[in-house]
């Protein structure tokens, strides 16, 4: 996973970073902009279009990682910046969410379980995460981070509503167990 993470960036991230960095865009204007893509994105789930939620998600994505690159190699990184972009994900996370629960809500009531299911286990691997780097424990563990579900929702955004299903009931699971694996981890390291 490091590895298509770390080719995406050289191949794709990179070039945007030093394109945006010449126009001077501070990275909390980018981490804003993220949001007016998950408000469409919210939108074209509702409406049913998934392809154009899915390319509005890509993009959306896109700008969650450039904001952070670029503070970094500008050297506007910042506590408030941290938080603000933090603070965001979550915001377009359940926007993505809302967005699939009024779609399904009367055309497959059932698939809200997995809908709910799958937000609940989002929000907690990044809680996981947060409060155990706040006790200082690095919790690094488990397969299932946003790059991970993005990208199941991405994928089954293109495939329909019929397939997308399937996606979010292994972002549920696999966002759980990921949970599971990082309070084990803080668990061990803790007890130390």
């Amino acid at each position: 996973m490091d590895k298509i993470k770390t080719l995406g960036r050289d191949l794709f991230v990179l070039p945007l970073v030093h394109l945006i960095m010449r126009l001077n865009v501070p990275p909390n204007s980018i981490t804003l902009f993220s949001l007016v893509f998950s408000v469409f994105v919210f939108f074209g789930y509702q409406r049913g279009v998934f392809w154009l939620a899915g390319i509005l998600l890509l993009l959306g994505s896109i700008c969650d990682t450039l904001d952070g690159e670029i503070a970094r190699q500008t050297n506007r990184t910042s506590i408030f910046g941290g938080f603000l972009d933090s603070t965001v994900d979550r915001i377009n996370e359940f926007a993505v969410y809302l967005g699939l629960f009024f779609y399904y809500y009367n055309r497959a009531p059932y698939v809200i379980f997995w809908i709910l299911f799958a937000l609940f286990g989002s929000l907690m691997v990044s809680y996981t995460r947060a409060r155990a780097e706040g006790l200082g424990i690095s919790p690094r563990v488990g397969i299932f981070e946003r790059f991970v579900r993005l990208t199941f929702l991405i994928i089954g955004s293109f495939l329909g509503p019929k397939f997308m299903v399937y996606f979010l009931a292994i972002i549920a699971i696999g966002s759980l167990q990921t949970t599971i694996h990082r309070i084990l981890f803080v668990y061990h390291n803790s007890s130390k």
